[in-house]
C-alpha cells in the first residue's frame, strides 16, 4: 500500500507547531490575523457541517438497536442515573474548590479597581448589553425553548439541547415494520460513515485551522486586564483539570489497557476542544476515538456521547459554581445550606440552558444562579467575559 505523503500533518508535532505559530502571530504579528481569521472560521464551519448528520444518525441507529434488545430499560435507567450523579458531582466539585480557594484571593484592591474600570469600559458595556436580555432566562424558558420548531435550523445554530429530539425518531423505528426500520438504520449508518470520512479528511488541515483560530483569539486578549484575575483563572483551571483527570480514570477503567492509550485515541478531540474553545466540533473525533481507538461498545457510545455533549455541560457548571462563590466573596454575602443548594441546582440548569450559546450569551446565565441569592450579577458577568478567552479552552 502506498504511504500517504501528508500523514505528517496528523502527527502531534504538526499540531503543536500550528498552536505555537498561532500564539506567536496573535501576539507579535496582529496585522496577519485579519487574513487568517476567515480560514479559522471556514474550518470551524466545515466541522460543524458534519455534526448534524453524525449526531442524528448516531442517535437513531444506536437507540433503535438498543430498543430491540432485552436490556433496553435497564440501560436507559443507567444513563439517566449516571448523568444525574455526574452533574451533581461536578457542581459539588466546583462549589468545594470555590469555598477552599476563593478566600485565598483576599481583599485585592487592584482587582476591585480593575472591576470598576471594566464596568465603565464602553467595549465591555456593549458586550454586556448584548446579553442583558438573556439574563432573565429561567428553568421555564429552558423547558419551553428546548422544543424546536425546526430541528435542522436549531442544530445549524448549535442549539445542542435540541439534539435529544432525535431520540423520538429512534424510538419510532420500533413501531414501524422491520423492513422499513432496517432501511432507515442502513441509511443512517451510511450517512454516519460518509461524514466520519469527511472529518478524517478535515484532520489534515487541523494544524492550519488551529493556527488561524488561536491567532485570532490571542490577538483579542488584553493581558494587562487579565493579570488582575490570575488567581481566579488558576482556580478554574485547577477544578477543570481535576475533573479531566477523574474522567480519564473512569475511561481507563472501562477501556482497559495502558492508561496513556486513551490520550492517543482521543488526542484529536482534546486538541480540537482547546483550539476551537468548543466541545461541539469535537464530537465526531470523540466518538471515533472511543469506538475505534478504545474499542468501547459502538451502539452505547453512539447514544451516550451525543447526549452527554448536549446535557452534561461540566465546564459551564464549574464556572457558574466558582463564579457564584466568588460573587458572594466580592459582595461579602454569607451562604447558608439553602444558598449552597441553590448554587448547585441552578448552576446545573444554567449550564444546560447555556448549552450551544455563544460565550458572551452563556456567561450571562450566571444571573440565574445569583438572582435567587440576591447578589448583583453585572460585575461577575463582566469578569467572566474578560477571562473567557483564557478559561474557555479548558
Amino acid at each position: 500500500m502506498k504511504k500517504n505523503r501528508y500523514t505528517f500533518l496528523l502527527s502531534p508535532w504538526a499540531i503543536i507547531l500550528g498552536i505555537i505559530a498561532g500564539i506567536i502571530i496573535g501576539i507579535y504579528f496582529k496585522g496577519i490575523v485579519i487574513f487568517l481569521s476567515p480560514i479559522g472560521k471556514v474550518y470551524i464551519s466545515l466541522l460543524k457541517m458534519c455534526i448534524l448528520p453524525i449526531v442524528a444518525s448516531a442517535i437513531i441507529v444506536s437507540l433503535s438497536k438498543l430498543l430491540r434488545s432485552h436490556a433496553t430499560s435497564q440501560y436507559i435507567n443507567k444513563i439517566i442515573t449516571i448523568f444525574c450523579v455526574y452533574l451533581l458531582g461536578i457542581a459539588f466539585v466546583g462549589l468545594s474548590v470555590g469555598f477552599v480557594s476563593i478566600p485565598l484571593i483576599g481583599d485585592d484592591a487592584d482587582m476591585r479597581k480593575t472591576i470598576g474600570q471594566l464596568m465603565i469600559d464602553k467595549e465591555i458595556d456593549t458586550r454586556y448589553q448584548e446579553v442583558q436580555s438573556n439574563e432573565k432566562a429561567g428553568l421555564a424558558d429552558f423547558l419551553i425553548n428546548i422544543i424546536p420548531q425546526n430541528i435542522f435550523s436549531a442544530l445549524s445554530k448549535d442549539q445542542t439541547p435540541k439534539i435529544i429530539f432525535f431520540i423520538i425518531l429512534g424510538v419510532m423505528i420500533k413501531f414501524i415494520s422491520e423492513k422499513a426500520g432496517n432501511s432507515i438504520i442502513t441509511l443512517s449508518e451510511g450517512v454516519f460513515e460518509a461524514f466520519q470520512a469527511l472529518i478524517k479528511f478535515a484532520m489534515y488541515f487541523l494544524p492550519l485551522g488551529l493556527c488561524a483560530l488561536l491567532a485570532d483569539q490571542v490577538s483579542l486578549i488584553g493581558f494587562a486586564v487579565l493579570s488582575s484575575f490570575v488567581k481566579l483563572i488558576v482556580i478554574i483551571y485547577v477544578s477543570a483539570l481535576f475533573v479531566f483527570s477523574l474522567s480519564t480514570l473512569i475511561i481507563w477503567k472501562y477501556a482497559g489497557g495502558s492508561y496513556f492509550r486513551q490520550y492517543s485515541a482521543l488526542k484529536d478531540a482534546i486538541v480540537i476542544a482547546i483550539g476551537t474553545r468548543s466541545s461541539f466540533p469535537t464530537l465526531p473525533s470523540a466518538i471515533s476515538g472511543l469506538c475505534d481507538g478504545l474499542n468501547l461498545n459502538k451502539e452505547r457510545t453512539h447514544l451516550t456521547v451525543p447526549l452527554g455533549f448536549s446535557l452534561c455541560k461540566y465546564g459551564k457548571i464549574l464556572v457558574f459554581c466558582i463564579g457564584a462563590v466568588f460573587a458572594a466573596h466580592l459582595y461579602d454575602r454569607s451562604l447558608g445550606i439553602e444558598g449552597l443548594l441553590i448554587i448547585v441546582i441552578s448552576s446545573i440548569f444554567a449550564g444546560m440552558a447555556a448549552s450551544g450559546a455563544p460565550s458572551i450569551v452563556s456567561r450571562s446565565m450566571i444571573g440565574m444562579v445569583l438572582l435567587p441569592l440576591g447578589i448583583p450579577s453585572e460585575a461577575i458577568i463582566v469578569i467572566l467575559l474578560t477571562i473567557d478567552p483564557i478559561v474557555d479552552p479548558i
